[in-house]
């Protein structure tokens, strides 16, 4: 009986082969629980190659952000650049500013990242050349960061609290900083349990609050700090271990406040270097509850430029950042219908995709990033997002923004030495109990097929074997 089955399968195609192994995997005694999702289609014939449970709803992990990053490509232009402009009302007489300066926001998320475009420390400094450069050195009223581009409420509802407050965890503002992250240090120890106090933040929160739970554990044990806090809110709840060691231990956290921090940060900035400002940076929500408050008409100092967003789409996928693809969502929805919530985004998001002509049954999102445990959608739904987006006039440019398996990305190290290195293009998902890859790869007669392998809801413990699993679907795949 073995002969046999070896035969068979030593005589079955590719495509007999793979779909034997999704079937095998479905029954293991870790997976047989959950599901195992999986949907292949020629984007030259629109074929299905392989569906299994393909229309089943199942969480999307990270996968979901090729879906964010080919929406903000197609509406708005692998060339598209976010702006944030430096503003002020009043008057300016004898290099005194009798009125307010504003720096508002669009959504870009990279405003003063250290990985693409200029760094925070270089964007302040920039930003005070401008308002200096204008004749100002005395501002007799306030530094304001607006973010009113999108609403208030800059998390997705359904977001787990343990993840709110978190570096991945970061709400989305219409006036993003720093990708809204700062590192708080924490001292070591050698001692085990001993308390951990809090050495410096950097960049620093104002006017932080801290409640502080950390303790010393066994060398090598990582980070197993969680941070917990709201938008808007400076205090800061940090609970956890870290490893016991001689030097200062560094956590992520996300920034409250992001607008009013970049106000703070520009306002530092000018009065270091000689300038005057009759106000403390107030938040801007805090300025519009004064007495006497009206919109007045703003002038334009300055206006900052982001790199295209061919570019931030690719650090998107290839580093998995969440802020990134949840501001493209974000953008896309208030591009098209001026409401820039999560929840008219992804509605507007699922009309822009229908429109042209996907089944988004089963497609039921609550984010951009995948963060979200409830957000769900189908390996069809994200399988025919990619049939669809290789028409597109930006689709070189979103190609391109998937990391290549066993080159580079969060897949660098998938398939070594595989026919699948340097032919899968695949973005990487992984949540609580849940695997998932999605992407294109070219098949042995030179087609080019999108693809969706998720698996769902499998047993604890099993995260090794699962990843397996997906390799090796992966590897055999490139051979139909």
């Amino acid at each position: 009986m073995k002969v046999l089955i070896f035969f068979i399968l030593q005589i079955a195609s590719p495509l007999e082969r793979l779909q034997k192994l999704v079937d095998s995997i479905q029954n293991d005694t870790e997976i047989k629980n959950g599901v195992v999702a999986a949907s292949i289609r020629s984007t030259q014939t629109g074929d299905y190659k392989l569906q299994f449970n393909a229309h089943k709803s199942v969480n999307s992990a990270s996968t979901l952000k090729l879906v964010s990053t080919a929406s903000a490509l197609s509406v708005l232009s692998p060339n598209y650049r976010f702006q944030t402009f430096l503003e002020y009302d009043g008057n300016i007489v004898d290099s005194v500013l009798q009125g307010n300066i504003y720096i508002r926001g669009t959504g870009d998320p990279s405003l003063g990242s250290s990985r693409v475009g200029m760094n925070l420390k270089d964007l302040t400094n920039l930003f005070v050349q401008k308002i200096r450069g204008n004749g100002i050195k005395k501002i007799n009223g306030f530094i304001l960061g607006d973010g009113t581009v999108f609403p208030e409420n800059s998390l997705a509802d359904s977001w787990v609290w343990g993840d709110i407050g978190n570096y991945y965890g970061a709400g989305v503002n219409g006036l993003n900083i720093n990708e809204n992250l700062y590192q708080v240090y924490f001292k070591q120890s050698n001692t085990v349990g001993d308390f951990a106090p809090i050495i410096k933040f950097v960049p620093e929160i104002p006017n932080a609050i801290t409640i502080n739970k950390v303790t010393v554990a066994e060398r090598g044990t990582g980070d197993n700090v969680n941070i917990y806090g709201t938008p808007f809110s400076n205090t800061i709840l940090s609970q956890g271990t870290i490893p016991a060691g001689n030097s200062d231990f560094a956590v992520k956290g996300s920034i409250p406040d992001p607008a009013y921090f970049f106000a703070y940060q520009i306002e530092k900035c000018f009065l270091e270097n000689g300038g005057i400002v009759a106000n403390q940076t107030i938040p801007f929500q805090n300025y519009k509850k004064q007495a006497g408050y009206y919109p007045k008409n703003r002038l334009q100092l300055f206006v900052y430029d982001s790199p295209p967003i061919s570019i931030l789409a690719k650090e998107c996928n290839f580093n998995s950042i969440n802020l990134y693809a949840d501001a493209f969502l974000k953008s896309v929805g208030y591009t098209i219908s001026k409401d820039g919530s999560f929840e008219s985004a992804i509605n507007t998001q699922k009309q822009f995709w229908s429109q042209k002509g996907v089944d988004l049954q089963g497609f039921m999102i609550r984010d951009g990033s995948g963060l979200s445990p409830s957000g769900v959608l189908t390996a069809n739904n994200l399988t025919d997002i990619l049939y669809s987006m290789k028409k597109d006039s930006a689709f070189n440019d979103f190609y391109a923004s998937i990391p290549i398996v066993g080159i580079n990305g969060t897949v660098q190290n998938l398939g070594k030495g595989s026919k699948a290195t340097g032919n899968v293009r695949a973005k990487s998902g992984s949540i609580s109990n849940t695997r998932a890859f999605a992407g294109y790869f070219t098949a042995s007669n030179g087609e080019l097929m999108s693809f969706t392998y998720i698996i769902n809801r499998y047993a604890d413990g099993a995260d090794r074997k699962v990843r397996k699993y997906l390799e090796e679907m992966i590897k055999l795949m490139v051979e139909i």
